[in-house]
């Protein structure tokens, strides 16, 4: 999930220039005058368009993402356009490369194409029990897809669930905290006793909030494949439940019961192109659970923790409570809704 707020690292911004970008869009086949900046989040992200294609371009750094990690996403993505999935496909550049590596003051900057989603947001008008079954028959058909797929090559593999860099909390949480780090290796480790079959363990996409989609003529367009990982298919769709909560396109009064009514609706959906034992329903607290702790280090990763503002720190003392408490994300019993 992206927050506002977090941004590139300092030392990617002062490798930048407008040198870098000049040399990215002519290996794209268009001029640094022909692309138009979108945002500098997690990585500088500009469009542009060739040939009448609108397109985006991601530029990143090799401090961040090696080549053959970026591979692994490119690969996957194009593998489920090629297979029907509605979503940005990965476009190669005029000498061919989905990677172009352009030579910084230190280490690569690496340009990655893509075609621009169309539609839109999804809106309020949209936000309704037909679309609830849409995003719930999309996931199921990538899930359904990704059982399929193997590696062209094993260089290009992705981290498994584990090894996510904000669940490392002892790197990032002050020392002090030994509770939050007892009650996440704890999780951890119960989560480690699952088991990881074909028909629930995967690649998956790990972040399919519907910030990284559009919505277009009734179908969704995914895009944003950059936190792809190997994950059993029910904590994709509990990380889902997790951004929805947070960020619901029509707020809800009483969460529970949205979550319900959410969840009844997407599962709906979901069965009708993938069939997932509901025996992972029970394991749903533990995986919005997981989620949280990752934002907590998430948070500690990127908040300046000598300076913080009033809603950081007071967000960071709820996170810690929770956790250390094992507070329920939602009081709710998947295992008792029937779908």
């Amino acid at each position: 999930m992206k927050k506002g707020g977090f941004s590139l690292k300092q030392e990617i911004r002062d490798l930048f220039h407008k040198g870098i970008l000049s040399e990215a869009a002519k290996r794209h086949g268009v001029s640094v005058e022909q692309v138009r900046f979108v945002k500098d989040a997690e990585n500088y992200v500009y469009e542009f368009e060739r040939n009448q294609q609108p397109l985006i371009l991601r530029i990143t750094h090799t401090i961040r993402r090696n080549p053959n990690y970026i591979m692994g996403e490119l690969e996957w993505l194009n593998y489920l356009a090629d297979h029907g999935l509605t979503v940005s496909r990965a476009v190669p550049s005029m000498d061919g490369n989905l990677i172009e590596w352009i030579p910084a003051k230190e280490g690569r900057f690496l340009a990655i194409a893509y075609e621009k989603a169309p539609g839109k947001p999804i809106g309020k008008e949209d936000w309704n029990e037909s679309f609830f079954q849409t995003w719930g028959a999309y996931v199921g058909r990538m899930h359904s897809l990704t059982k399929q797929y193997t590696l062209s090559n094993p260089a290009y593999k992705r981290q498994e669930w584990y090894e996510e860099e904000q669940l490392n909390l002892r790197k990032y949480v002050p020392e002090h905290q030994t509770q939050v780090m007892k009650k996440t290796e704890e999780l951890m480790e119960k989560l480690h006793q699952l088991p990881k079959g074909k028909d629930s363990y995967g690649l998956v996409h790990a972040d399919l909030h519907q910030g990284n989609f559009h919505w277009d003529k009734g179908k969704i367009i995914t895009f944003d494949f950059d936190d792809i990982g190997y994950n059993w298919f029910m904590n994709d769709i509990a990380i889902l439940l997790y951004n929805v909560q947070w960020f619901p396109t029509v707020p809800y009064e009483d969460r529970e019961a949205f979550v319900r009514h959410f969840f009844t609706h997407f599962m709906t959906g979901y069965r009708k192109e993938n069939d997932l034992d509901p025996w992972w329903y029970q394991y749903i607290p533990d995986f919005l659970r997981l989620r949280h702790m990752l934002l907590y280090g998430l948070f500690h990763q990127f908040f300046d923790l000598n300076d913080l503002k009033d809603e950081e720190a007071n967000m960071l003392k709820q996170y810690r409570y929770e956790i250390e408490n094992e507070t329920p994300i939602v009081n709710l019993d998947f295992t008792a809704i029937n779908v």
